[in-house]
Formats: structure tokens, sequence, C-alpha cells
């Protein structure tokens, strides 16, 4: 009786608590190309979450810059302010080259357009900032503490046995990174540590956004470095070296001339030296990169190409040479990609909002297909091979509502086809938001999912509500079988990116919410809650509570 006063209470508090934050969401999808939620990247959403609340400065662009923005808008960036003078406007910096309106609303809350240039300005962005979070649920709790300004950073998390720490420090030109990170090189055929889901759902997906060295701030080290690097900026050239405590030493070498970007890697492991040659060129709108790589004393490859074939038309290709051996994993990989999507001039308003990132088009598509041979390791057996496709579309039909659709088809001549059928029903209005989605999936056996969510979330305009943010989903499924297992995103709090795999059948219920208050002169306290259970036939209900809470000074 007591535990379910408890859930009552905690479901109670969640409704009168905001939820990941949507910003950071829509700016991962646009940076990875990923079409849905479910497909992005974790290792993505943590370093964008790092960086909200700390902009970027789009008129005296820092080191930090190559976190958010490629080599070429950080060139068209500098041509622009060396003709035009600084950017003062959001729909200025859409029309510099390599940016757009997309692009722009995408980015704007990561962005600042603070300039020097302008009478009595002030140094907004250079202020030290420290995050402290705790993190509480009913299977363990966990700590991440970041202290960080403009030339330096500083952070540790912590759970269980488990944790990461990172020290990141700029000097002039020079620049020392110490503990856990990732190394994320070229077009990702050699080198591109830590999680991550690659996907080709869109065209935008086709070309992979390179970031380098970058420190981590999750709970979990697996799959990152552990150890130290050192990295050298001037002018158009960048160059690094960089070690782990396994043994590992690399190193690092790129320069931007224009609309051409270069690098060099080389890496010594214990399975082997490794080398990777990777270029890019971006011009009038058209995307090539590539990449050659030796590993495992094997050769592999990558190479893609995006361009606009018209107005509001983009096509795209992708070939993949990556023998079983290069690659090490259980199958290699020859294949062919193409897409193409669709955006129309015409824009919607969105019903209450205003100012720039207030419309959006009001109807985009696209179709990509890949083709792959997956020979075995070891008899090299060509006669594996798998098809994917997807088409997805979206209608804003009116200022309030939206139809989102999604069919994806995978065929393999070993294993049995897989249908996903998904479409979403959109209403938003001001802070206010609701989504119907219904799922079909297919593969040995169908399953269904579907949910019904809604929410608020508040803005600036609304007092003493723009603190507080709730929602609340109802969820069914019915899959038989694993295989027609059927992936969900699930809101919780920064730094809890997390997609469940729905099997079985049931029913979900969550609450999610948050509470953000400042205190003028000491800090930002923000509080989120999660409290969900999963009602299983033939099963014990699995309640869950997430705790969570932050300080930001």
């Amino acid at each position: 009786m007591k535990k379910k006063v408890v859930s009552l209470c905690c479901c109670f508090l969640a409704l009168c608590l905001r939820a990941q934050d949507g910003d950071v969401l829509r700016a991962a999808l646009y940076l990875s190309g990923a079409a849905t939620e479910e497909e992005l990247d974790a290792t993505l959403v943590d370093r964008l979450e790092g960086l909200r609340g700390r902009p970027i400065r789009v008129n005296k662009p820092s080191r930090r810059a190559r976190e958010l923005l490629s080599a070429y808008q950080l060139a068209s960036l500098e041509d622009y302010r060396h003709a035009h003078g600084d950017i003062l406007s959001w729909e200025e910096l859409a029309l510099v080259d390599g940016f757009g309106r997309e692009a722009v609303a995408a980015l704007k809350p990561f962005l600042s357009l603070d300039s020097e240039a302008l009478p009595g300005s002030v140094d907004t962005l250079s202020r030290q900032k420290r995050v402290l979070m705790v993190r509480v649920t009913e299977k363990n709790w966990g700590a991440k503490y970041k202290s960080s300004g403009d030339r330096y950073q500083a952070g540790a998390a912590w759970r269980g046995r488990d944790g990461t720490f990172h020290a990141d420090v700029q000097l002039g030109n020079h620049r020392l990174l110490l503990g856990d990170y990732n190394a994320r090189f070229g077009q990702g055929a050699a080198h591109w540590s830590g999680f991550t889901m690659e996907n080709l759902s869109s065209p935008d997906a086709f070309v992979q956004h390179s970031t380098g060295l970058r420190p981590a701030w999750s709970f979990s080290h697996e799959g990152l470095h552990r150890g130290g690097a050192w990295e050298y900026a001037r002018g158009a050239f960048q160059g690094a070296l960089f070690a782990d405590a396994s043994g590992m030493l690399g190193l690092h070498a790129e320069g931007l001339w224009r609309v051409f970007q270069g690098g060099f890697t080389a890496m010594l492991e214990k399975g082997g030296p490794s080398f990777s040659l990777d270029g890019r060129i971006n011009w009038k709108g058209a995307d090539l990169a590539g990449e050659l790589a030796w590993k495992n004393a094997a050769p592999g490859g990558k190479l893609a190409a995006s361009w606009k074939a018209a107005d509001a038309v983009r096509l795209a290709l992708q070939m993949r040479v990556l023998p079983s051996r290069f690659t090490g994993k259980k199958n290699g990989e020859y294949a062919l990609a193409a897409g193409g999507s669709f955006a129309s001039d015409s824009r919607v308003t969105l019903s209450g909002k205003s100012g720039f990132g207030s419309s959006i088009q009001a109807f985009s598509a696209s179709l990509t297909a890949d083709a792959a041979l997956l020979p075995k390791p070891a008899s090299q057996e060509i006669g594996r091979f798998q098809l994917r496709a997807y088409l997805q579309a979206r209608w804003q039909l009116h200022p309030r509502w939206a139809l989102a659709f999604r069919f994806t088809e995978r065929y393999r001549n070993y294993d049995p086809a897989r249908s996903d059928v998904r479409a979403d029903l959109l209403f938003g209005h001001g802070p206010w938001s609701a989504t119907l989605r219904g799922e079909f999936a297919y593969c040995r056996q169908p399953g269904f999912l579907a949910y019904l969510e809604g929410g608020y979330k508040g803005d600036a305009s609304a007092g003493f509500w723009s603190e507080l943010s709730g929602y609340l989903r109802v969820t069914g499924f019915s899959v038989s079988h694993w295989d027609a297992r059927i992936y969900c995103y699930e809101r919780d709090a920064p730094g809890s990116f997390s997609v469940p795999a729905y099997n079985g059948q049931g029913l979900a219920a969550s609450l999610v919410g948050s509470w953000k208050h400042r205190i003028p002169r000491w800090f930002t306290l923000k509080l989120y809650l999660r409290a969900a259970c999963t009602f299983r036939t033939s099963q014990a209900p699995a309640p869950s509570l997430h705790l969570q809470l932050q300080l930001e000074r």
C-alpha cells in the first residue's frame, strides 16, 4: 500500500514539474542527418547538451566553434565578415554560404550574435560556468560536475563503479586534453570511437560530420579513449598527438583551403598500425567527401556526394568498401546507396510562435536506398546481401497540425525481411503540444505500438509558468517476436538519452517534467522527474522513478 501511495505522489509531482530539451534533439537531427530520435547517436546528444548555455560566437569564433560548425561554414563566416562586417541578425546569417534557413533554425540555440563592433557591447560569453548534476533512480545513482570558461573545461561523471573525467585547456594556439575523449576523423572508415548508429535514412546522413578530438562527459567510458592529447592550431592548419592507457598512439593533421578540407590520421594499436587520408569539398551547394584507409592489414574506404539538383531537390550518393578483415567485425561491407529529398518553397507560420524560426516548410520528403554485400570474415562468402529502403514525408497541414509518415524496408537473403510503417499526427500551439503515433512492424510475426502524448513547455512570456514543463504519455504495444521489436524514444532529463525496445504485450505510462528557477546572483536550479510504469501480460508491473537535480552558475 505504501509503495502505491509513493508512486501516486511521484506522478502528481511530475505533473506539476521540463523534459529533455527539444532544441538539443533538433540540432542533433540536423547535424547527423538522422530522420528520427531513435536513430540518433547518444554521444552527439551528450555533446550538444554540454554546449547548451555556452553559445559559440558567430562574429568571433573560437576553437570551440569546430565542435558545432564545419570547416567550410567557418571559412564562409570569415569571408562574409571580411566583406560585409559583423552579422547582426539570424536572417543575415541564413544568407551566408554554407548555412541557410533550416541550418540556422536548428543551430540558433547554440550560437550568439554578440558583436564587439556594436556601441556599448559587452562580452557575455567568456564568463565561467559551473554545472552540478545529481541523478537518482530506483536502481542506481550518479553525479556529474563540470566547470568551463572560454578557454578551458573540466568535468567528471560517476555512477557505481564506472565513470569518466576530463580536462580541456587552451593556451593560445595550443590545447591540452586529459581524461576520456572521442576520436572521430574523416568519414568514420578507420577512426570513429564511441557508440554510434550509422544510418542512411535521409540524404543528409550520407556525409559524416567529423568532430576530431572531443572530451566525453558521460557515466560510462566504454568505447572511449582514456589518456591525453596535445593539439596545435594556427590559421588553416591543425595537428594533434594523442594516446590512451591501452597503449594506443595517434597522430592527426588537417588543413583547410577555402572550399577544401583534407586530413591525415595514423594510429598504432595492439592490433597493428592504421592510416587514413580524408578530404571534403564544399562548392556551390555540393558536398563531396571521402576517406581511404588501411587497417588490420587491409584497405577500406568511403566516398559520398550530396548536391542540389534544383532549388527544392537534393540528391546524394555513397559508396562503402569495408572488407571484413578491415572492420574486424562479423561482417564486411561492400555497398552503394542513393537518395533524394524535396522541400517545398512555401512555408507555414507555426501557431503561437514569432520571430526567426517560427515558420516551417509546408512539405518535405525523402527517399533513400542502400544495397550491400556482407561477406563473412572466415569464408569471405559473397552470397550474403542486404537491401534497405527509407521513405519519409511531413506535411504541415495547418499552423497547429502536422502529419509525418515513415516507411522502412529491409531485405536479407539470410534472415527474414522486416517492414516498418509509422505515422504521427502532431499538434502544436505556443507552449502546448501533442503527438498521436501508430507504428506497425513485421518480421517473422507482426508487432504494433501506439502512444498518445501531451505536454506543456513554458516560454519566457509565461511568467511563473515559464519555469515549468511536463509531458504525459500512454503507450500500448503488442509485439509477439523479438525480431519485430519496436524502438521508441523516451523523454528524460538531459544526459539520459533513452531509446528502449518494446517487446511483448502490455501498456506503459510515463510522466516527465521539470522545474527551472533562477536565484539571482547565486545559481539556476533545475529539477527533473520521470515517473513511469510498464504493465506486461503475465508479469508483475515494473515501476521506475528517476529524479535529477541540476545546479548551474
